[in-house]
């Protein structure tokens, strides 16, 4: 009982850092937009949700994900596994809990070596390119600029 109130206590203190951190106005030149921070956050949900199905779709055929420990049975037994799995390659976590089998290998390579960090630091450099073309480049460039 007393934990189930720590935790939901600790996730209510979580939620209002985050619209605090959101809504603090000290920070206006800040590269953080909201709107870029929701479209990377819906773009993450749905590849990691379609990155699931992938495996669960999978699993019709072949064994997909099996079990990391002694007896190494077949995992997978719902979709909630295999977005257990997405969810973890995708942070790239990695708990080890499940390993993939056959093709799904290759999907769990290519969502966690090659999707997150290009499109991650694709999109920075997209940014930082765009706020230099604006002017809005970093102070020390304006003030060399000035001079």
């Amino acid at each position: 009982m007393i934990a189930t109130i720590l935790i939901g206590f600790t996730v209510i203190l979580m939620l209002l850092h985050l619209y605090y951190f959101f809504t603090n106005q000290q920070h206006k030149e800040s590269y953080i937009h909201t709107s870029l921070f929701t479209k990377l956050f819906i773009i993450m949900t749905v590849v990691t949700f379609g990155f699931a199905l992938i495996y669960y779709l999978l699993a019709f055929n072949n064994d997909t994900l099996r079990l990391n420990d002694e007896t190494g049975r077949r995992a997978g037994e719902n979709f909630w596994d295999y977005l257990y799995f997405s969810g973890v390659t995708m942070l790239s976590i990695g708990y080890g809990d499940l390993v993939p089998m056959g093709y799904a290998r290759f999907f769990a390579v290519v969502q966690a070596a090659l999707l997150l960090p290009s499109a991650y630091f694709v999109k920075a450099f997209d940014e930082m390119g765009r706020h230099e073309k604006e002017g809005q480049g970093n102070r020390s460039d304006k003030k060399g600029e000035e001079n």
